[in-house]
């Protein structure tokens, strides 16, 4: 199989469908419904716009060579499309963080107990500082920036070590994963000093805890991140389970993340 472009283009479609539709349900319960518009709310609403950045650069990367073989393109055509994967992992790095920052924020609108509150923000906090470190690490690992897709063998430049940074992202991926099921446990626990019934307690957990379904395509995405070892080359062919299992995990967390707001609407 020299194209796997097919595969990562329907999944984008997939999830850009999926994403756009539930947080567009969730404006609505939220804005019309309820009239209880949060920050928790613009939080999944710049989520989305980052993901939606993520995925325009995901198909401009598509348009130039992501997922074929490096030996069916021109060097010009190869050099875009990575250029197109680089701003990709920017706006995964962005959109992972913020939704982190939404789901908790949405979470402490229901939490009351000291403990689960300092456990949310503590999740928010590290998600903010990991994100903001991840991307300054991505964006400045080669000087100048533009050595990192510049294929022309007449420009120089350095980079840091392709190992450092693919370990870096298992820590980022492993460490996104942990927070992802952390919060997909804590509703079990927010419920219970909830005054409801039993089972409308665990309709309740269950339908919070999708937030932590993010956190398998994190998991299943893990032992690809070796892919990303060699800048050049086949690079645009080797990742392309990155690109799709990346998709995956931000997508499933957007889409999960709404669920847990529209309850409302199902009521209905």
């Amino acid at each position: 199989m020299y194209d796997r472009s097919t595969q990562i283009l329907v999944v984008c479609v997939i999830f850009f469908i999926l994403s756009w539709v539930s947080v567009g349900l969730r404006v609505y319960v939220k804005a019309a419904l309820l009239k209880q518009v949060g920050w928790d709310d613009g939080a999944m609403l710049a989520t989305l716009l980052l993901f939606t950045g993520y995925l325009i650069c995901q198909l401009g990367s598509l348009a130039h060579g992501n997922g074929r073989r490096r030996e069916t393109m021109t060097d010009a055509t190869a050099q875009i499309g990575l250029m197109y994967w680089f701003f990709c992992e920017l706006f995964y790095t962005l959109a992972t963080s913020m939704l982190k920052i939404a789901i908790g924020l949405f979470f402490l609108r229901i939490a009351n107990n000291r403990v689960h509150i300092f456990i949310i923000k503590s999740i928010m906090y590290i998600s903010a500082v990991l994100g903001v470190t991840y991307f300054s690490i991505v964006l400045f690992q080669c000087h100048p920036i533009s050595f990192w897709w510049d294929l022309s063998p007449d420009h120089h430049g350095r980079c840091l070590s392709a190992s450092v940074m693919a370990d870096t992202s298992y820590v980022v991926s492993a460490l996104n994963s942990v927070a992802d099921w952390v919060f997909g446990i804590l509703p079990i626990f927010i419920v219970k000093d909830l005054q409801m019934h039993r089972h409308q307690k665990a309709v309740v957990a269950v339908i919070l805890g999708f937030a932590a379904v993010g956190s398998s395509a994190t998991i299943i995405r893990l032992p690809y991140v070796w892919t990303v070892k060699e800048y050049k080359g086949e690079f645009l062919w080797r990742t392309a389970d990155v690109a799709i299992w990346t998709t995956v995990e931000v997508g499933i967390g957007i889409t999960a993340g709404n669920l847990g707001t529209l309850r409302p609407l199902m009521q209905r």
